[in-house]
């Protein structure tokens, strides 16, 4: 898997939260144009044991049961946000659920591009049916809030299955973004 921008990062946390068996989860972007690009993640799973949160960020450990053992995610985030002199962190309580959170330096020679915002939060609240993902974005001293279940309440519940549905609601996303003047910023 290649994290090639920081929207894969977060990508790739939130299938983590999904994969966590949490029925709830919330994603924070916080973006300050040229300075800082801050997101979390924090689900209501499983949770991680106090044991085993050191060692989720060893890239050969991992707790999936695929044929590949090796759980990059997080060593990989944790280390593109600091290359940037930016920071890391992962809090989690078994039982209860986790939260991963990442600054990234956006003037660092280091810093991975943002990515597509828009296309990442339609991934996001697309990746599991049984998920409600509440949702918050903000760019500099604007932003926008929703929640999926909002959408399922506007669209109806196939609207993450629906073809028409499902691009209804992409561009939603892409004008929520665009009225931010997020969209046309390309890095």
């Amino acid at each position: 898997m290649g994290l090639r921008t920081i929207c894969d990062h977060i990508i790739d946390i939130a299938q983590n939260a999904v994969d966590s068996r949490t029925e709830e989860a919330t994603l924070r972007i916080v973006e300050k144009r040229e300075e800082s690009f801050y997101f979390s993640v924090v689900d209501r799973g499983k949770g991680i044991s106090s044991e085993s949160l050191e060692s989720v960020l060893d890239p050969f450990y991992t707790e999936k049961r695929k044929k590949v053992k090796f759980g990059l995610g997080l060593p990989m985030l944790k280390f593109a946000a600091e290359s940037t002199g930016g920071e890391f962190r992962i809090r989690s309580v078994e039982g209860s659920g986790t939260e991963v959170s990442a600054r990234f330096l956006l003037s660092s020679i280091d810093c991975q591009p943002v990515g597509d915002v828009p296309s990442t939060l339609f991934v996001v609240i697309t990746l599991s049916g049984r998920v409600d993902w509440s949702i918050e974005r903000l760019l500099d001293d604007e932003g926008y809030a929703f929640s999926s279940s909002q959408f399922r309440e506007a669209f109806g519940n196939d609207c993450f299955t629906s073809p028409v549905k499902m691009k209804m609601v992409l561009t939603i996303l892409q004008e929520a973004e665009i009225s931010l003047g997020g969209l046309s910023d390309v890095r």
